[in-house]
């Protein structure tokens, strides 16, 4: 496995799997095995690609959700 994918899983939100499965048109099985390391597949720049993907939207959604959440906080009620 190559170095920037070791911990990867970890990294990933719930539903991610399923989501990168959906993406690449791959079984959330395929998924989990390349991202653990456990088979090598010609589809892995794909499979490496979507799960880029699903990070930075999740990341965006979760800065999103804290910004909201502050300027929630910040009002008076």
């Amino acid at each position: 496995m190559d170095a920037e994918t070791i911990g990867l899983k970890k990294r990933l939100p719930h539903g991610a799997m399923r989501e990168i499965a959906a993406l690449t048109g791959l079984s959330p099985t395929t998924i989990s095995q390349v991202i653990n390391g456990h088979v090598i597949s010609t589809k892995q720049p794909e499979i490496l690609k979507a799960t880029a993907n699903v990070l930075t939207k999740y990341k965006e959604k979760k800065a999103d959700a804290l910004n909201a959440l502050s300027q929630a906080l910040q009002t008076d009620i």
